[in-house]
């Protein structure tokens, strides 16, 4: 049997692929702008052959370094996961430009730049996320389940582990 995926609402990849990838982070955390450009170069392969399921919950954690990744994830159209994971990936490329500004030149970028308007439904994914890191004890991000197995990363996880990680699950 397959297993669903709570909170899958930023889901890549076929729901009965054999690997899930799951991952807690913030646009704001520099450790989880490294885990997505891993998990990007690593994943894609197997996300295309249907092997593996990834699932981005964007974990607006209340941490004051956080804030500004829970600002900027109140802009996201989760209806559109194709786009928001290519911002994504711009915004982690671009964090250091953005991340330590303040919260009005953060908004002006989001909607001037990005063409972004804040999503008003984002506040029950957001508080539904957070339910689900507090019932799974996720204490920081990045933190990665695969198929279950829990990875904190307090340090960096390269692609290659990552990869290994992913095999070693199809094996």
């Amino acid at each position: 049997m397959t297993q669903v995926i709570e909170n899958a609402f930023l889901s890549y990849g076929k729901n009965d692929a054999p690997v899930k990838v799951e991952v807690f982070l913030n646009l704001a955390c520099p450790y989880c702008g490294t885990f997505f450009q891993a998990a990007d170069e690593a994943l894609t392969s197997y996300i295309e052959n249907g092997q593996v399921q990834y699932v981005i919950k964007h974990y607006d954690k209340p941490r004051e370094m956080l804030l500004y990744g829970t600002l900027a994830n109140a802009f996201l159209d989760y209806k559109d996961p194709q786009r928001v994971y290519e911002l994504m990936k711009d915004l982690f490329a671009r964090q250091s430009e953005w991340s330590e500004s303040d919260s009005h030149s953060i908004k002006k970028l989001l909607s001037e730049e990005y063409g972004l308007q804040e999503q008003p439904e984002n506040i029950d994914l957001s508080l539904s996320i957070i339910a689900e890191a507090i019932k799974r004890n996720v204490k920081m991000v990045p933190t990665v389940f695969i198929n279950g197995k829990e990875f904190q990363y307090p340090v960096e996880i390269d692609a290659h582990e990552l990869k290994q990680e992913v095999e070693q699950a199809l094996a």
